[in-house]
């Protein structure tokens, strides 16, 4: 597909050197990856709502790089949990809260950000996926090996297609490769079905390898999970311009992916400068204060009002079209 961002898939650049964000703490911009809009999202820029994660299309080759379903299996796990627990000096259960908040972003993230902006959801199967490590224990890049989609019925993709009977078409010249299944669905929440039901499988095998290996809860775990949706969802402003646009794609989502997601952010408005902006509050903990880091602006124990002031100082750093996230 013309309109999907793609990057050299060769071996991958070095980029042990990148810092890992705390898992709540809000990140600034990179650089483009390349323009997705179709007519729908009036050219909106996938690649930038990523970022500083950035997202490859084919099966990626080079040292680091792991398909998901090796990092959802129980060896998988315990290497990251090691890598993590070596980096930041960690106990296993700040180990395990931040590995369920990085792999959770590099899953959600490409997915969310193409529901909102393209109305497509791409394939999360684990065995179709990659991602590649760094040191610290943060996932900088995930690849989706194909980009296998289910669309809206007036999408271009689903030209020739009924709901509900999957189709393929081609992405370069005709009888080469590689060619993508485009599944078709009648409206908007089904599509929506489509993003919790594929998020969900995904992540379900990787929190249970993790609960078996840490004394969090499940709660605390997918509670990591729905605070990386809720961010994915509100760092489409981005692109859209609108706050309230990823808050209410949210609050849908939500409500579809109770109560698996029951630990799920709620929202924190204000005006700052004349703009309306929509912050969030975890329902559960990151744990990186246990690391002599103060509490994070989204954490439910940091004061609303202290969250505000710190969102507006955050906003204030970032320029024109700031966000609180």
């Amino acid at each position: 597909m013309a309109e999907i961002p793609t990057v050299a898939t060769g071996s991958a650049p070095d980029r042990t050197r990148t810092a890992a964000p705390r898992p709540s703490q809000p990140v600034g911009r990179l650089g483009r990856l390349g323009r997705l809009g179709h007519a729908g999202a009036s050219g909106a820029e996938v690649a930038d709502v990523l970022s500083p994660r950035g997202l490859d299309l084919g099966r990626p080759a080079g040292p680091d790089w792991a398909d998901c379903a090796f990092h959802s299996s129980r060896q998988g796990v315990e290497r990251s949990l090691e890598r993590v627990r070596a980096a930041h000096d960690a106990t296993d259960e700040v180990a395990a809260s931040y590995l369920a908040n990085w792999y959770a972003a590099g899953v959600v993230g490409p997915a969310i950000a193409s529901y909102v902006l393209l109305r497509r959801v791409p394939a999360l199967d684990a065995t179709g996926m990659s991602m590649h490590w760094l040191d610290s224990g943060w996932f900088d890049r995930t690849a989706l090996h194909r980009h296998d989609v289910t669309v809206l019925s007036g999408d271009p993709l689903a030209r020739g297609l009924t709901a509900g009977t999957p189709g393929s078409v081609p992405t370069a010249a005709p009888g080469t490769e590689p060619r993508e299944t485009v599944r078709v669905v009648p409206d908007g929440d089904a599509l929506r079905d489509v993003l919790v039901e594929a998020i969900l499988d995904h992540l379900g095998p990787f929190v249970g390898e993790l609960r078996a290996r840490v004394r969090l809860g499940l709660p605390a775990l997918w509670g990591a999970v729905a605070g990386q949706c809720a961010r994915a969802f509100l760092l489409t402003e981005r692109a859209t311009g609108d706050p309230a646009t990823g808050r209410d794609e949210a609050d849908a989502f939500f409500e579809r992916a109770s109560p698996t997601l029951r630990a799920r952010p709620r929202w924190h408005e204000f005006v700052h400068r004349g703009r309306p902006y929509v912050g969030m509050r975890c329902g559960s903990c990151c744990l990186a204060h246990r690391l002599g880091d103060e509490h994070c602006t989204t954490c439910p124990f940091t004061d609303d009002s202290e969250r505000e002031r710190r969102m507006r100082a955050w906003i204030d750093t970032q320029g024109h079209g700031g966000l609180a996230v």
